[in-house]
Parts: C-alpha cells; structure tokens; sequence
C-alpha cells in the first residue's frame, strides 16, 4: 500500500509537470491538460484513485494546499493589487456574489429539477471563482492592467467568502435543528475569527523578519509554518475561517515596505504551482464514471445559463459606474473559472448529504463538476483570442528591451526595429540616449536597480531582454532579475570582458544569462568593429547561396540574429547556434568592404 502511494505521488507529479510543460509548449493555460490528464488517468483508464489512495487524509491535504496556494495568491496580490482593481472588485464580491448566488439558485431550482434546499447549497458552492484557476490563465495570456487585478482580487478574496457561505447554507437549510443564533453574526464571527488570526501571523513574520530573528535559509519554512498554523488555530476556533485568514495575512505581510517578502514569495509561488498542478490531477482523477454519465442535458443546460446569463449580470451589476470600458467588461464577464475549492466543499458537503440521506444529493458533484470542466475549457481555450480581438492583449510580438544604448547596442536595435521587431533600450546616460533617439528609436532613462525603471520599460510584456551594457556587474545584475519575469530562454547577454590579468575579477558562469553571438563577442571589440568601418548587413539565405557559402564569403562575420520567412526573428546564441534555411535573411555584424 506505501509503495502504491509512493507510485501514485510520483505520477501526480509527473502528470502535472508534463501538463505545465505542454500548456507553456502550446501557449495555452495548462489547467486544460492538468484537468485532462486527471479524467485520463482517473475515469477514463483507472488508473488513479485518489479516495482509495488517500483514504481520509485526502480532503485534509487538499485544504492545506489550497491554504498555501490562497496566501501565496494574497501575497502576491498584496493591497496595492487591491487598490489598483478599485471599487469594482468589492462590488463583485457583495452586490456580484449576491447576483450569482440568486442566478445560479433559480437556475438550479428550475433546470436541475432540486428542491430549494438543494439549489441553494450548490449556489453557494459555485459563488467561487478562485485563484487556482484565474492566476494561471491570466499569467499564461499576459493579461495586465486593471482587468487583471480585478480578475485576480475576485478570485483570491471570493474564496474563503463562498466556503463560508456554502457552511453556513448547509448549516442554517440542513442542520437546522442543531444550531441557533443568527447566520449574520456566525459569517461576522467567522470573518472576525479568520481576520484576527491573519493579522496576528501577519504581524508575528513580520516581528520576526524585521528582527533577523530567523537566519536567511529558514525565512521560507518558517513562513510556510506560520501560514499553515494560523490555518489550522483558525478553523480550530471557528469552522472555515482558516482560507480567512491565510488570505488576510498574505494581504497584510505584502502591504508593509519593511520587511521584504520577494524571496517568501519565489518560494511560495512554486508552491502554488506545484499544488495547483497537483491538485488538478487529483480533482480530474476524482470524478467517477457514473458522475461522468450524469452530466446529461440538464447539466450542461445549467452551465450554459451560469456562463451566458449569470455571469454577464453579475458583472453588468458590479461595473455600473466603474468607468470599464464595454471590452474589458465583455472580458471580465466570459471569465469565470471554477477551481479546487468549488471541487473540494462540493464534494465534501456531497459526502455528508449521502450519509444524511438526502435525496438528489449528487446533483450538488455532478453539476458543480460541470461547471468547472465547461469554464476551465472556456476560460482556458478563449481567453487569449478574445482578449487579443478585445485588444486587452498585443497580439503583435512583444519588444526586445536592450540594456545599454553604446553604439553597439543603438545599431543592433536600429537593425531588429528595421525587420519589425519594435525595440526599447535602457540606459543612465541621457547622451547615449539622445543619440538613439535620433535614431528614432524608443528609450528608457533609467537604472536597473529602479522597479519604476522595469515597469516603464515594459518587462512583462517583453519578448526578450538584452544586455550589452559596458559594465559585466551591471548586465550580471539585470539579467536575473528579467529572467525571474521572462525565464532563462528569453534572456540574453553580451560575453563577459576576460581578465586573467585581473584575478577574482571574472563574473562567476551562474552570473551570466545565455551568450549572444559568440564566446569573444564582448561589447568591447563589437564598439571597436563599428569604430573600424564595419556594419549591420542583412543577406538573404537562399538554395544557390546558403549558410556554408555565406560563411566562406564573409568568414569574419559576427552573425547576430535570423529572421524566417514567417517574420520570426531568433537571436543566436552560444548555447543553440540558429542555422538559416532557404527564404531566411541572416543579419551579421560584417567588414564594410564585403558584399552581401
């Protein structure tokens, strides 16, 4: 039994690795594949049966993940993210909730054929929408600006609201009996509960951090211990007020300037997407093949009026004088993933139906696996193209941000924007800056050190970023940090100057990103070139005139980058040298005096 356990971790893990890496091979939010791979591996084939498996430690684990993955979402989000979304995100989650639990209760009355009690409880369950879903779709499209944050504070701040709604519907239409007081005193008590505890853990890391009391290596466990204890104490004095608190204290541990979380948050963020991917599988797994033979017409009916109706009234309600323009609220009102939390308090509270002897009482899992399935695949799958045709998302390729406007850099640029490639350089020095201007080139005064320098340049929305700055340190500092925000594929730099002359003064290999051009091509002899008369050239690859025949004619080129005959332009690197094809333009860095 251990070792089928063991197995099965395994396979999660590497089922939800392989999903990850699909969706980013695809461009396409990998929660489609996560979600696939589980029915794949759960009802279709057999293969993985997370009940059996876990036995009744499944729903504990699944709250603990779903706890880190709600701080990790908060901390991330922080109460600028808050702010930033505006008065629209609290309208959602009042007057929007309010919309989508009264929609989704009429439409389950009347088309799934339940009984009030029954309708009521599902409504409750799918008021979430929830950021194991929603971050991930919107990080894959590159969704930015406000409709982002709205997207993500909805889904981060709805989460532990509709788990205690759902706890508090069943409690007040089927446990009637056993409990008294008022339903709005217990959510306040709860909300109370959960805020206090998340203020508190909040203000404990933060003591801690801000005191070193904690050595560097265990800031990250000792986080995460916190986050899963202020859970636990949470739910422990009031029932679901545990996703409260890790909620509020994620907000409240980003909204302080300090102390700094970013390498909390590195770590926490492969957390979440370990989880997430985890979780998915899991949740895809779960789903039995009678579940599966029970979403017939009236399921699928239910969906529909849930993504066509109560959605867009919910938004349409919730953005009344919000100043959102008709495409961002069309945007905001076909995206509305259901996630982990919808799967697991419907299939827990489906669970304590059954034994309860409720009738219909699997309407509540075969219903609310619906909905997710058929807005997973929604949001997933159209999510980009409609917010490219919106024009929330460029559709063009994103700039290739040089650091560095010496006039090595300010002619590389110039050479890229000439084949359609739109280029912006970075640079302190306004001289250096003037010149490419001249050029007409895009620029960025500004140091790397700066956030406001980054966010200005336009780094999330980059292609690729280079640096050919004329100092090592500096290009080594820049380069990781736009490889946290790109990855390492997309980040170039310029080969270090070799000092031997110069010992201990040699950037270490882990500093320095992928290598452009060559091994020697430091930015010092490519300035020295250009000063000696050579130039930029662009040559068209074709079957009498190839790669090996352009080599031999121009053998002291530099080849800098390829542009395809689609227009797709591959910078060449030391690590993966890009040999033209036929129909291909090369661009090198070539003598003056040799013909292309």
């Amino acid at each position: 039994m251990e070792q089928d356990i063991i197995t099965a971790i395994a396979a999660v893990l590497v089922a939800g690795v392989a999903a990850q890496w699909i969706g980013w091979r695809l461009q396409i939010p990998a929660i489609v594949f996560l979600l696939a791979g589980g029915l794949l591996a759960g009802p279709v084939t057999g293969l993985l049966d997370p009940d059996a498996l876990f036995g009744r430690a499944l729903f504990p684990l699944v709250s603990l993940a779903v706890a880190v993955i709600l701080f990790e979402g908060a901390l991330g989000l922080g109460w600028r993210g808050v702010r930033e979304a505006g008065s629209t995100v609290w309208k959602l989650l009042t007057v929007g909730a309010a919309v989508t639990f009264a929609g989704a209760a009429l439409a389950a009355r009347l088309l799934l054929d339940v009984d009030w009690d029954l309708a009521l409880l599902l409504a409750a369950v799918l008021v979430v929408t929830g950021p194991t879903v929603v971050g991930p779709i919107v990080k894959a499209i590159g969704l930015r600006g406000r409709v982002a944050a709205i997207l993500e504070s909805e889904g981060t701040l709805i989460d532990p609201i509709g788990a205690i709604l759902t706890v508090f519907v069943f409690q007040a239409l089927f446990l009637s009996d056993e409990r008294g007081g008022s339903i709005v005193g217990d959510v306040l008590a709860t909300f109370g509960v959960g805020a206090g505890i998340g203020l508190a853990g909040a203000g404990l890391l933060y003591l801690v951090l801000h005191r070193f009391l904690l050595p560097d290596e265990l800031h990250n466990v000792g986080t995460l211990a916190v986050v899963v204890s202020a859970f636990v104490v949470s739910n422990e004095l009031r029932d679901e007020s545990g996703l409260v608190a890790v909620t509020v204290m994620g907000i409240a541990l980003a909204a302080q300037s300090k102390v700094s979380v970013r390498r909390v948050l590195e770590f926490n963020s492969t957390l979440r997407i370990l989880f997430i991917s985890s979780l998915f599988v899991l949740l895809g797994a779960r789903i039995s093949s009678e579940t599966l033979r029970q979403i017939e017409w009236r399921n699928l009916a239910f969906l529909v009026v849930l993504v066509v109706v109560v959605r867009p009234l919910c938004v349409l309600v919730s953005t009344l004088g919000s100043g959102l323009r008709r495409e961002e609220r069309l945007f905001l009102a076909v995206t509305a993933p259901r996630g982990i939390v919808a799967a697991s308090v419907a299939s827990l509270f489906s669970f304590r139906l059954t034994a309860a002897g409720v009738e219909g009482s699997q309407v509540l899992v075969s219903a609310t696996f619906t909905v997710i399935g058929g807005t997973v695949l929604l949001s997933g799958l159209a999510s980009r193209p409609l917010g490219v045709r919106l024009g929330l998302i460029a559709s063009g390729r994103g700039a290739v941000i040089v650091l560095g406007a010496n006039p090595f850099a300010t002619e590389f640029a110039s050479a890229l924007e000439g084949h359609g490639v739109p280029t912006r350089l970075i640079d302190v020095n306004p001289q250096e800056l003037t010149r490419a201007r001249m050029k007409g080139l895009p620029t960025q005064q500004g140091s790397v050190i700066s956030d406001a320098t980054w966010e200005a340049a336009g780094i999330k929305d980059a292609a690729s970023f280079v640096a050919m700055t004329q100092s090592d340190e500096i290009n080594a500092l820049a380069v990781r940090h736009a490889a946290e925000v790109l990855g390492r594929k997309q980040v170039f730099q310029l080969a270090p100057r070799r000092r031997e002359h110069e010992v201990g003064t040699q950037l270490p290999v882990s500093a320095v990103a992928r290598t452009l051009f060559a091994p020697d091509a430091t930015i010092d002899r490519l300035n020295e070139r250009l000063a000696d008369g050579w130039r930029i050239a662009s040559t068209r690859i074709t079957d009498r005139f190839g790669a090996e025949e352009h080599a031999d004619v121009h053998r002291d080129a530099t080849p800098l980058f390829v542009v395809s005959r689609k227009g797709r332009v591959d910078l060449i690197a030391v690590d993966s040298p890009r040999k033209p094809k036929p129909g291909d333009v090369l661009v090198t860095l070539t003598r003056s005096t040799e013909g292309s």
